[in-house]
């Protein structure tokens, strides 16, 4: 069910809004951006100005340009629900959906770049400061937790997936999803180790690019976001890519132990996922 996640996570709406109450989420999507980026930096008056006009002309874009491709890309899965699936196919949607997020990074570049030189040393503090205290929070609740509890709690959300979903899950899909977990090459040290790179790299290239003009900023965004994407580090690289083939692979086996029910129930979801998309679509000016 990871992959599944990971699949229209990256698709749906990207970072401009969520997969559950799809058309107001992204039409509040960017107050809601701008309200999260404002707990990191603490904008003032200016720079608030500036974030939540760039946020709207970046929504604009991606209701004219990317909703109509994620809508027929939720539409080839779709069509596939009632069938078995394979661990290519899904593993080609998830790469699919990956390319949307990647380019949606780099075109809030320019955006990103208006805003990080104009921050004051004051903000630069604060927002190492948020880093460190969700860091904090995420080692609390896979680094420093036993496997067993680890295993749980990625249980509970993995049970909350197939009820969204497909519906409940059977006592022997449950047991599956337990067994599938137990055998996921999860990896906490690593995770630990990529999160703390990825905000040393956030606190550095932002206090790089005190002062600079946009355009200078910008080369320098662009490869922060894609590191982001794409891990400099060979040993979580191949790391991922493995979590990411064992994902693919547990949907697959997943999905050949559900009903037809269960799949009309899927395939429905993502007719309504679609609807709302070409929904949005249709509104962009």
């Amino acid at each position: 069910m990871a992959a599944l996640c990971r699949i229209i996570g990256a698709a749906c709406v990207l970072i401009l809004g969520g997969c559950s109450a799809v058309v107001p989420a992204y039409n509040n999507a960017p107050f809601a951006i701008h309200w999260w980026l404002d707990g990191y930096a603490d904008f003032d008056a200016a720079q608030s100005t500036r974030v939540k006009a760039d946020l709207a002309q970046l929504q604009a874009w991606h209701r004219k340009e990317d909703l109509p491709r994620i809508a027929q890309m939720l539409q080839t899965v779709q069509a596939a629900a009632p069938g078995e699936l394979r661990t290519e196919q899904v593993c080609a949607w998830y790469d699919e959906g990956l390319a949307y997020a990647r380019g949606f990074g780099q075109r809030s570049a320019p955006a990103i770049a208006a805003t990080v030189p104009t921050l004051k040393p004051a903000q630069v503090e604060r927002v190492r400061r948020e880093l460190a205290k969700s860091a904090k929070t995420w080692r609390g609740k896979w680094l420093d937790a036993r496997p067993s509890e680890q295993i749980d709690e990625r249980l509970d959300k993995a049970l909350d997936n197939v009820k969204s979903w497909y519906g409940a899950a059977s006592p022997a899909q449950t047991a599956l999803l337990r067994r599938q977990l137990e055998s996921t090459p999860y990896d906490t040290a690593l995770g630990w180790k990529e999160l703390q790179r990825r905000h040393a790299d956030m606190v550095e290239t932002i206090e790089a690019l005190r002062g600079l003009p946009p355009e200078r900023a910008q080369p320098a965004i662009e490869a922060l976001l894609e590191r982001s994407m794409v891990s400099p580090d060979p040993a979580y690289r191949g790391y991922l890519e493995r979590l990411i083939a064992a994902d693919c692979a547990h949907l697959a086996e997943f999905h050949a132990s559900t009903s037809p029910s269960q799949r009309r129930h899927m395939a429905d979801k993502l007719a309504s996922y679609g609807r709302d998309l070409q929904k949005l679509a249709a509104q962009a000016p």
